[in-house]
């Protein structure tokens, strides 16, 4: 698509009254004004062959016989010109816009011309009825608003025509005053016929300068998503790669240190650092659903089980402050829904109630309605009024926290779930009243429900094998290398993809985990790729990445390679680890 000048665009918008256009301009709308012409080409064809065919009819009921073939063959010549003109300028694609307004400027008034002389020459013979000039406002009506012409092209083309029929009246020896009474009523129909054409060919711009206005506005709007996604990936990957390093350092002083002052403070920092992972989480999470960024990817799943993992994952939370969390769903149902998403919401209406409702009582209901299932999110907290029931899911609003206190987050909670609510489409609802607790619910299409076979439980303990890690960021590499051999495996590290691939012997690895950006030509996705096409590693794979794009799960997905999204917490790092790795040892 051609870039468009907004600026020239809106400099042109104040004022065109000499119908011309910028150079840069100029022939788009000449080209727009052609394709807007050729649409009426069925139109005029069936007008002016209509009516020619009519007056020929006409000559031949009522003229004299020794001026017919005259009359006729001029009609005709006429009728051949308008085939030719409609079958020549009405193709915008194959003939230049210039060229098609000439020929068709040229037909129109040469065909005037020639009506023009055939009433001239019927008013001069002895006819059974006068021959008047009524045909000629048939012909400039088609001129100046029929077929589309540019003003200058109808009205120059319609002046020659009246001119051309008064000289022709003239030399025919036309009296004086019928002369002037012709004359007049034709000039006057084709001055006004001719601010007509000037009005018509200046709100032709005026349309073809809003919508090139609006389709600079679309590239305009186009340019920024693409700028904010690529801000987002950037600042996604970049803001949570010493995240994700913090987190491992972090956890591997835990394992380290014994004093208890000492463990309290690293106790302190992993919760600032948990606590900036899901603000940064919020942030982004935010601006991707604001720019499109997320796509649902719908499946089947049981939701009992679902509902109680994320019930469980709560409970360290839950019980700290008095709150007790129940789960009310019947065993066999199932959703039809993005687990991923359904996930994120229904953490954020029960972080929701779990932080700001002041309950001592949090309850997941799972209810039929129709062909759809309820999950509703009830808690016996403080409520809120009416007025305040859509100001919670404005942007950083919090209703009780007047000191912004960062241990009740952002205030970006609530409104990710409307984004989310919106984008899978869920019907949803809230029902409170001040001190009776509050009751947040959403529809989700209901699935058949289907045996699953549970995963079975790994045992605690430390880690037995041999990893080799590719990270090309060395905070990051040393991070990870000092926490895997804590826990009790066997470490490789390699900076450069290309070093790991003329590496020989290959080391002998039961693992590969490499982050996915990586330096030189290859990233982490590539290299994996390579390993195994050329045959030196056929093992398991992990890709730890900051990236969230829905096109590199799919590849992964594709590739199989299992992925983590940086930054990792060490509990979930070492989940992923224990079954590809064969479990653990004693």
């Amino acid at each position: 698509m051609q870039e468009l000048d907004e600026p020239a665009l809106m400099a042109q918008s104040r004022g065109f009254a000499g119908l011309r256009f910028s150079q840069a301009l100029e022939p788009g709308f000449l080209h727009y004004m052609h394709v807007k012409m050729a649409g009426r080409a069925r139109l005029v064809a069936i007008s002016a062959i209509s009516f020619m065919l009519f007056f020929m009819w006409l000559d031949v009921a009522y003229l004299p016989e020794e001026i017919l073939p005259l009359t006729l063959g001029g009609r005709l010549l006429a009728l051949l010109l308008i085939c030719f003109a409609l079958w020549y300028s009405n193709r915008p694609e194959q003939v230049a816009a210039k060229s098609a307004f000439l020929v068709s400027a040229c037909t129109y008034a040469v065909t005037g011309i020639i009506v023009s002389l055939v009433i001239v020459l019927a008013r001069v013979s002895e006819t059974r009825v006068p021959v008047t000039h009524d045909g000629l406002y048939l012909i400039l009506f088609c001129g100046l608003f029929l077929i589309g012409l540019p003003a200058r092209h109808a009205v120059l083309g319609s002046w020659m025509l009246v001119l051309g029929f008064l000289l022709a009246s003239w030399i025919a020896g036309t009296g004086r005053v019928q002369m002037i009474s012709n004359g007049l009523f034709l000039m006057m129909f084709t001055l006004i016929g001719s601010i007509g054409a000037y009005m018509y060919e200046h709100m032709l711009r005026s349309a073809y300068l809003s919508e090139r206005l609006l389709d600079a506005a679309r590239q305009r709007a186009e340019r920024e998503s693409q700028g904010k996604t690529r801000f987002l990936a950037t600042a996604s990957h970049d803001l949570r790669q010493p995240l994700h390093a913090m987190s491992l350092f972090i956890q591997h002083l835990d394992e380290q240190v014994t004093q208890p002052q000492a463990r309290q403070t690293i106790a302190r920092l992993s919760e600032s650092a948990e606590l900036l992972q899901q603000m940064l989480n919020a942030l982004l999470d935010m601006s991707r659903l604001s720019v499109g960024m997320v796509k649902p990817q719908f499946k089947r799943f049981n939701l009992q089980p679902f509902l109680q993992r994320i019930i469980d994952s709560l409970e360290h939370l839950a019980l700290p402050r008095g709150v007790s969390l129940e789960l009310l769903c019947p065993v066999r149902a199932a959703v039809l829904s993005d687990p991923v998403l359904l996930e994120r919401l229904l953490r954020n209406f029960l972080n929701n109630a779990l932080v700001h409702a002041s309950a001592t009582r949090i309850r997941l209901e799972v209810t039929p309605v129709e062909d759809r299932l309820r999950l509703a999110v009830v808690d016996d907290g403080c409520g809120m009024a009416e007025e305040d029931q859509q100001r919670i899911y404005e942007e950083f609003t919090q209703l009780r926290n007047p000191a912004r206190t960062l241990d009740k987050g952002v205030g970006l909670g609530l409104s990710i779930c409307r984004q989310l609510l919106h984008l899978l489409e869920y019907p949803s609802g809230l029902l409170s009243r001040p001190g009776q607790g509050a009751r947040f619910w959403f529809d989700v299409p209901q699935a058949e429900w289907r045996e699953e076979i549970a995963e079975p439980t790994l045992r605690a303990g430390r880690l037995a094998g041999r990893v080799l890690v590719v990270e090309n960021d060395r905070i990051n590499r040393e991070a990870l290398s000092a926490l895997l051999s804590q826990w009790g495996c066997s470490v490789q590290a390699f900076a450069d993809p290309q070093e790991l691939l003329q590496l020989r012997p290959f080391p002998v690895v039961d693992l590969l985990l490499s982050d996915y950006r990586l330096e030189g030509d290859l990233d982490g996705l590539q290299l994996i790729r390579a390993l195994r096409s050329a045959e030196l590693y056929s093992g398991p794979a992990l890709l730890l990445t900051a990236d969230t794009s829905d096109t590199l799960t799919e590849q992964a997905r594709l590739a199989d390679v299992e992925m983590l999204y940086k930054p990792v917490l060490p509990a979930r790092l070492r989940r992923q680890l224990q079954p590809l790795l064969g479990g653990t040892t004693g």
